[in-house]
């Protein structure tokens, strides 16, 4: 922290602007703020180039997003499952009102004003599921004079963009303001070698949002909002195509079409089904971007929202109020099979050893063409029609509401004080899976496994699906003092108790077609020629058990099948409650330095891992609590220099997973939630800005994290079953250790999405009076060191390291009123890793324990240009 001659000199063209932010519920520089925070303005966002959630990370530490399943992670804390039936650990609000869509972090800057990143559990202010830290993400304004503003963008993979503002002064001194925005790029980053279209980052999308204030006296004040969006995309967006399969097809699989096949290795139709006499080579193995599917990636989503701002202001306080309700439907189709075949073919009987069959040579045992050492007949003697098209309809629908309350001392008082009451109520319609047959029409009139009887119509013909409804409650009051002592000292405190309520009717219903195992057999699917109904014999059967949290039996509703639907149906309550709070003392000995060190106590309600299709026996969770302790500094030098620092050790207890076992019944994996009782974390954070010369600016930040599980046992790896790979932990002593399955200590391993390393560079530098205006030219250089996606710490889930470069240049005219911008992103079109997860090729056979991996890359290559005008 020592200054140089070269700082000693600086003029003042070379001062670092001041950046106010709200962080804390009032304005402050964000240098006096004794938080972890790092805050983007529209101007710095266009600077960097930030344009999508995965650029936000890149500088920001400790901020990690995975593309492939929408997920956001805060130094090791987030969200490891996306059932509506339990919350991430990264808090997110629209204009302070609370949300959990990730979607603002992709608005453009002609919406966005300024976006604060807070890191860190914040127990008091940002209460619900800030466990892991807050995003607040800030609005533009309507202004007291007229404004108004267009843009248009082209970018290749035939891009492009258009967008509009107008806004001012209207009537009965009111403001308004309406954006909005329109979006389409023709060709994907992907090609489907199946002759389908290609996808990623394929789609239409657009929005628009329009925003009223005014003030009813100088007591009063009022801002309100409402927001629409709408997207029609082939993988673009949350949970879309951001990366391909590599691996394997199953060589189990035979290619001649008249012989007997283990096709059927589980009590539902799998992938295997449309593998079977698939010949075509692996996508990956012809390009890296390349994935192959007869049925697109397709997602829909419309969303509105409103919000509403209400401040009174009295003698030394106010009364803040913030309302809000959003309404979103999500609608994600998937191809299951994940290859192109789509064309019936028929399925014959196996031979007794030493018969021929069909165009083919004398079937001898263990040969192609026979099954070894049986004659079991699983399909009637004159073969079965099988359609190979198999997809996926994910759907979610919630609707969510709050109401926020504070009441906040102003004035110059040592003593800032600040007292709130929150409330929060989702209702969402959630189905993950909703698997179907598209072209067999035998799946519409199943029989029951059991007798052969009839069963409700499937007129979708599904044969899985798993969905509920879901009501979650959330209550909290909370208070913070912040007393200023001492001229330099200032002492935080704050508290926040929060009750949580969750209830959930859930169903589901499985369906099978010449099944081999106990749960469906083949007996009617061989007389009938009809799929099978067994949810009555493997969905919900098992005790129900709460896992790790106490449940009142009154409270539950065990499994019924509705004779409408043919969904095995129960309904689930449960309650949680907790304490968060922080406790800090800052040292500010000059308007320059500031040092802090503070506790944070971070509260997470537990969930439900709801719509399951076999509604899993451990099905809840206690809550999620983290003990946090942090040191920081922040300074800055001779108005040019300035470096943030923060250092930080964490308790985390009690972690919400989604961990797996392998169902032998079903002979499928079959996923549960639990608690991992303890990890520690620890890392340091650093970011700076330098300006050495006048219009020479220079951001750097780098990030280390160490976030490791001390305590989880005793789980199964879906990947390794046996216990094989090198890493494994196997625990012979537990009793869920088999022959079959395998469990594991997890003890050492590393969290998912905690990258060790993260080295971010900006230098960008203005050339003024060039072509009548100033260029600002800005070259970025990001670098992240390999990560696992998983706690199971092994090959198939990690990602490779990788570096990322991108170049802007910003041309702005004399008057203000025009720029333009040209830009390259990933200049070096790196493949870099983003997501990376393992899959079982197959459950049974000699192809079980072979793993293939499902990766997430960033965009490719991309370049553009964008024209900005106003008025």
């Amino acid at each position: 922290m020592a200054a140089t001659a070269a700082f000693a000199q600086a003029q003042s063209g070379t001062t670092i602007e001041e950046l106010v932010v709200t962080a804390e519920k009032r304005e402050q520089s964000l240098q006096d703020v004794p938080v972890a925070i790092t805050a983007f303005t529209d101007e710095r966002r266009e600077v960097l180039g930030i344009t999508s959630a995965q650029d936000l990370t890149n500088f920001t530490p400790g901020l990690a997003y995975n593309t492939g399943n929408d997920r956001l992670t805060m130094r090791g804390i987030g969200r490891l499952t996306n059932n509506r039936a339990s919350e991430g650990g990264v808090a997110m609000y629209n204009d302070n009102f609370y949300t959990s869509s990730v979607y603002n972090a992709n608005k453009s800057t002609i919406f966005v004003e300024r976006t604060e990143v807070l890191r860190g559990p914040q127990g008091t202010l940002y209460g619900r599921n800030a466990i892991g830290g807050a995003i607040n993400f800030i609005s533009k304004r309507p202004t007291d004079e007229f404004e108004a503003e267009v843009r248009a963008g082209w970018q290749n993979y035939d891009y492009q963009q258009y967008e509009a503002t107008v806004g001012g002064p209207l009537f009965w001194g009111m403001r308004g303001r309406f954006a909005g925005a329109w979006l389409d790029q023709a060709e994907g980053y992907y090609t489907n070698v199946g002759g389908g279209p290609s996808e990623g980052g394929r789609g239409t999308v657009w929005n628009y949002e329009f925003s009223l204030e005014g003030e009813i006296t100088d007591k009063f004040d009022w801002y309100f909002k409402r927001e629409q969006t709408k997207w029609d995309a082939l993988g673009r967006g949350a949970g879309g195509r951001q990366g391909v399969t590599w691996g394997a097809r199953n060589t189990a699989m035979v290619t001649n079409i008249n012989a007997p096949t283990s096709v059927f290795p589980s009590t539902t139709p799998g992938s295997s089904w449309a593998q079977f006499n698939n010949t075509s080579p692996v996508a990956s193995s012809i390009c890296d971007r390349c994935f192959e599917s007869d049925t697109p990636n397709q997602i829909n989503i419309d969303s509105e929202t409103y919000i509403l701002h209400a401040n009174l202001h009295l003698e030394g306080w106010d009364v803040r109020y913030v309302t809000g309700r959003t309404w979103y439907n999500y609608r994600l189709q998937t191809d299951v099979d994940g290859t192109a075949r789509s064309t019936p073919y028929t399925l014959r009987p196996p031979c007794p050893p030493g018969t021929p069959l069909p165009g083919t040579a004398t079937c001898t045992v263990g040969a192609p063409g026979g099954l070894a050492g049986t004659s079991t007949q699983i399909v009637p003697t004159a073969g079965t029609t099988i359609f190979p098209a198999l997809y996926n309809i994910y759907n979610e629908e919630p609707v969510w509401f709050s109401n926020e309350i504070n009441l906040a001392s102003t004035g110059d008082s040592p003593r800032h004080w600040l007292l709130g009451l929150f409330q929060f109520r989702e209702e969402s319609n959630y189905t993950p899976t909703d698997a179907r047959v598209r072209d067999d029409a035998r799946f519409e009139t199943p029989l029951l496994a059991s007798t052969g009887g009839p069963t409700p119509a499937n007129p979708n013909r599904t044969y899985a699906i798993a969905d509920s409804d879901t009501r979650s409650e959330s209550y909290a009051v909370f208070g913070q003092l912040d007393w200023d002592f001492g001229e330099t000292f200032v002492l935080h405190a704050g508290l926040r108790y929060t009750w949580d309520e969750k209830t959930v009717v859930e169903g589901a219903r499985l369906i099978c077609f010449l099944g081999t195992s106990a749960a469906c057999p083949a007996v009617f699917s061989r007389t009938t020629g009809r799929p099978l109904d067994f949810t009555s014999l493997a969905v919900g059967t098992g005790t129900l058990r709460p896992n790790g949290t106490p449940f009142d039996p009154s409270q539950i509703v065990n499994p019924f099948v509705d004779p409408g639907t043919g969904l095995r149906t129960r309904v689930l309550k449960n309650s949680w409650e907790g304490w968060g709070g922080t406790l800090g003392l800052d040292w500010k000995p000059d308007p320059d330095t500031l040092v802090y060190g503070k506790y944070s106590r971070g509260y997470k309600a537990g969930g439900f891992n709801s719509a399951t299709t076999t509604l899993s026996p451990l099905v809840t969770t206690t809550e999620e609590k983290v003990d946090a302790f942090e040191v920081g500094a922040k300074k800055t030098f001779f108005g040019n220099f300035q470096t943030n620092v923060s250092a930080f050790w964490y308790g985390y207890t009690d972690i919400q997973a989604v961990m797996s076992a392998f169902n032998e019944f079903t002979q499928n994996n079959q996923s549960f939630y639990t608690n991992l009782p303890k990890a520690t974390i620890k890392g340091f954070e650093l970011e700076t800005i330098w300006q050495p010369i006048d219009n020479l600016q220079v951001n750097f930040t780098y990030a280390y994290l160490d976030a490791k599980v001390d305590e989880g046992c005793c789980f199964l790896d879906p990947e390794d079953p046996l216990a094989i790979q090198p890493g494994a932990q196997p625990v012979p002593t537990d009793p869920g250790f088999t022959p079959t399955n395998k469990v594991q200590d997890l003890a050492g391993q590393t969290l998912g999405a905690s990258t060790p390393h993260r080295v971010a560079l900006n230098v960008n530098y203005t050339i003024e009076n060039l072509f009548g205006g100033g260029l600002t030219t800005s070259a970025s250089y990001v670098w992240r060191s390999e990560t696992y996606y998983s706690v199971f710490n092994r090959y198939y889930n990690k990602a490779k390291a990788w570096e990322q470069i991108d170049l802007r240049a910003i041309w702005n005219n004399a008057d203000g009123d025009i720029t333009v911008i040209g830009f390259v992103k990933n200049l070096t079109d790196n493949l870099g890793q983003v997501g990376m997860g393992g899959g079982t090729l197959s459950n049974v056979g000699p192809n079980r324990g072979l793993i293939t991996q499902g990766v997430s890359f960033i965009p490719p290559r991309t370049f553009g240009i964008e024209l900005q005008k106003r008025f």
